[in-house]
């Protein structure tokens, strides 16, 4: 699933003015001083609490060179998903957006953004313009419990 729902990012926004904060204290970020304060980790917290693909920010490495460098291991991407799965870096990863992100948001969108490192998709499993993961790993039960019930008629 490369984009969430609203019915699960509802689950994650107690009310909709905590969304447009949320938008409207990223674009004061965007246009501040504290912009050079950003790192791809907030850029991807931002996108996943939105539900929107937040791997688009990352292009896969083609440079023979470099990959043959070492240059795989050392890639943004896998800094960004280490530092946003991080506890220890959690108030850091919070802190530019003052306090309308809380630690049980974090924390329930921590579930649904996978794990990836270079060890657990190496660089043969990459493709041009394809990264070989999923945005969201949403458990079907998390699905099933957003669909509409249907309902059923009576005889």
């Amino acid at each position: 699933m490369n984009t969430l729902s609203r019915a699960i990012t509802a689950q994650i926004f107690t009310d909709t003015e905590t969304y447009s904060a949320l938008r409207q204290q990223w674009r004061i970020l965007l246009n501040s001083d504290r912009r050079h304060e950003l790192s791809a980790a907030h850029h991807l917290l931002y996108l996943a609490l939105l539900g929107k693909d937040w791997r688009k920010g990352f292009t896969p490495l083609t440079n023979q060179r470099k990959l043959a460098n070492g240059a795989f291991y050392q890639w943004g991407l896998f800094r960004a998903m280490a530092l946003f799965h991080s506890e220890q870096h959690e108030a850091w990863l919070l802190a530019p957006f003052d306090g309308l992100v809380m630690p049980e948001m974090l924390r329930a969108i921590r579930k649904l953004v996978p794990k990836v490192s270079p060890y657990t998709h190496p660089l043969a499993g990459f493709a041009p313009e394809r990264l070989p993961f999923e945005a969201y790993e949403v458990p079907a039960m998390a699905i099933a419990a957003t669909l509409p019930k249907k309902e059923t008629a009576h005889a």
